[in-house]
């Protein structure tokens, strides 16, 4: 007998991998729903934010259009928050004088026309890809600022960094050759916010335009700045300043020179030094210092400043020539690095000079020192000089004359001078004159630092400062 067996096959189930890739291709399909949801999202989210973008673009440019005066419509930037979303819109004018000329306080050569208002707003989470939204729009004055027979003075001030300067005092008065100009009858308006100011319907001639603030300095460090125009009818001339707020230097003198304890070390009384900035350098003119320190207030270059003690060219490093030492190594002088401050802001330079002790013996006589710069002795020394202009004549330090700052009783005492070559002579009497006792070499050292390491003292009483150093 045959058993015959029937029956459904085993339902094993899936396996693990027919489970992974399921579970990949579901994953694939998922991000791709997920990410095309998000663009959607976010492309709707950029949608609306572009809509409230250019509607407030499009409120600045009515409230541009509502001004009444046109001087007062400035450039600004304002943030505001919408649902959530932060925009920041972003206001820029320009007075326009020339349909190719857009300058904020507008330019000389012809009459004021229209003002132009750009407006850009962004908002937080803008894509990358997105531009902001722009309007512009041009908006000429309502009433008549330009006269056909009177001319108009644009006044732009600038400071160290290339913005306006509001809050400077304007005033325009004629030339001593007037050529016509008469005295203003309405005094102008400080600068805006832009560092601009307007003086409308001026009779032609030649004005001297003048601008100050307090602690302001132009780039020559003039306190009051000053700039002559020509006015000529319908047209308008422009009064440009670059003037700033002063940043106050620190200057110590021989800054490098750490004294011993007790040591009495002093710098001239009536000390000259030197800031060469890119636009020239500007000579401090010598004032009474008691102390190795003085402050100076000078514009704010964004470059700052060399500074060296004294003003002829032995005192300028880079006025000694390239050479080479007994060693043949080639030296070379440096000036120090700049030293910069902000507009109203503060910076230290520390100044190097050559420092000499000297030892004069005791005496119960109240002595005082001078230096007269002298030609240095050595052949092929090198030193440019130090003279003044014609007619010339040596230059001379003196070391103070006032109770209590002559040379000390002990005749112990350390100077600091310029780079250069100089004769040192001692004295008595209330004239710088009566100074005649020279200094002997005998009674002269040099300390074993700072640098210049160069620096030597004749025979005869001579002592040279060489900030030349040995080329890296």
């Amino acid at each position: 007998m045959h058993e015959v067996l029937t029956g459904s096959r085993d339902e094993a189930g899936m396996s693990l991998v027919e489970v992974i890739v399921a579970m990949f291709v579901f994953a694939i399909v998922s991000s791709g729903v997920i990410y095309g949801m998000l663009s959607v999202i976010t492309l709707s989210r950029d949608s609306r934010a572009r809509e409230v973008a250019a509607n407030l673009a499009a409120q600045e440019i009515d409230l541009a259009r509502d001004t009444e005066d046109l001087f007062d419509l400035l450039d600004k930037d304002v943030d505001k928050t919408i649902s959530n979303d932060k925009f920041h819109v972003q206001v820029r004018t320009q007075w326009v004088t020339d349909p190719n000329n857009d300058i904020v306080c507008g330019a000389g050569g012809s009459a004021l026309r229209y003002k132009r208002v750009n407006v850009s707003v962004t908002w937080d989470g803008k894509r990358a890809a997105t531009e902001p939204v722009r309007a512009d729009t041009v908006i000429q004055p309502e009433s008549k600022i330009n006269d056909p027979t009177k001319g108009t003075i644009l006044v732009s001030v600038l400071g160290a960094a290339g913005t306006g300067v509001g809050g400077v005092s304007v005033s325009a008065a004629p030339s001593s050759v007037p050529n016509g100009a008469t005295s203003l009858t309405v005094a102008p308006a400080p600068t805006d916010a832009q560092g601009c100011s307007y003086v409308l319907k001026v009779t032609p001639g030649t004005y001297d335009v003048t601008v100050s603030r307090a602690n302001h300095v132009d780039t020559a460090q003039a306190t009051t700045s000053k700039v002559t125009v020509g006015v000529t009818a319908g047209t308008s001339a422009a009064a440009s300043f670059q003037y700033d707020a002063a940043g106050t230097f620190t200057v110590n003198y021989a800054g490098d020179y750490v004294p011993a304890a007790g040591e009495v070390v002093r710098v001239p009384a009536n000390p000259t030094t030197t800031f060469l900035s890119t636009y020239g350098a500007h000579v401090l003119d010598p004032g009474a210092a008691t102390s190795r320190s003085r402050t100076v207030k000078l514009h704010p270059f964004s470059g700052g400043y060399q500074v060296f003690a004294g003003s002829c060219k032995a005192a300028d490093p880079e006025e000694w020539p390239d050479s080479t030492n007994a060693t043949g190594q080639p030296i070379t002088g440096t000036r120090p690095a700049g030293v910069a401050a902000a507009a109203g802001g503060t910076a230290t330079a520390n100044v190097p000079m050559g420092v000499v002790k000297l030892a004069l013996g005791s005496s119960g006589t109240q002595r005082y020192l001078r230096a007269v710069s002298a030609t240095s002795p050595v052949p092929g020394s090198g030193d440019p000089g130090c003279v003044t202009p014609a007619p010339a004549t040596a230059l001379t330090y003196t070391f103070g004359s006032a109770a209590g700052y002559g040379i000390p009783a002990d005749g112990l005492l350390t100077v600091a001078l310029p780079y250069g070559s100089w004769r040192l002579y001692s004295g008595t009497g209330a004239t710088v004159s009566s100074w005649t006792t020279a200094v002997t070499a005998g009674q002269m050292s040099l300390p074993a630092a700072p640098v210049p390491a160069r620096s030597s003292i004749d025979p005869s009483g001579i002592v040279t400062f060489d900030p030349r150093v040995v080329t890296p």
